[in-house]
């Protein structure tokens, strides 16, 4: 996968992927969740549990996963590659390049839930940027890169 071309005076500050580890602290969190709901209604069945229900959970959990659709997040997002530049943030897909997302339009990050970033805009809207390796690291330098370009902008 090739990086793309950025505007001249534009400065490659970082670049990340999805990662393994977020993505599986992802699968476990919400498979927890799942046999949490399902612990709900088997209280005094320790023994059955045990015997049974962790396997028959983890069959539960498997399934809804495939359901709503969140063993395709790792296939849908294995190749994208995210750009972080000291103007924007370009994201690239199998060879394809989204628009940027300049870094002034960014109104906040929210980090809920905490193995994904969500970025909220100034015109209302969201984007989700999906398990990256160290979410709390990421918003530290897309927000000091916004702000740093915003402060440019203003002198």
């Amino acid at each position: 996968m090739t990086s793309p071309t950025f505007l001249p005076g534009e400065v490659l500050l970082h670049s990340w992927t999805i990662s393994k580890r977020s993505y599986l602290v992802r699968v476990c969190a919400i498979a927890g969740i799942w046999v949490f709901i399902g612990l709900l209604g088997d209280f005094g069945k320790a023994l059955w549990l045990i015997l049974l229900g962790v396997p028959a959970s983890a069959v539960i959990v498997l399934f809804n996963m495939w359901v709503f659709g969140e063993l395709d997040v790792w296939r849908r997002h294995r190749n994208t590659q995210w750009y972080l530049t000291n103007e924007a943030i370009h994201i690239s897909a199998n060879e394809d390049f989204a628009p940027e997302i300049p870094l002034d339009e960014i109104k906040r990050i929210n980090r809920w839930p905490f193995w994904s970033l969500v970025v909220r805009f100034e015109n209302g809207t969201a984007m989700t940027l999906p398990i990256p390796q160290s979410p709390r690291d990421l918003r530290r330098r897309i927000l000091h890169a916004r702000d740093e370009y915003i402060a440019r902008l203003r002198s």
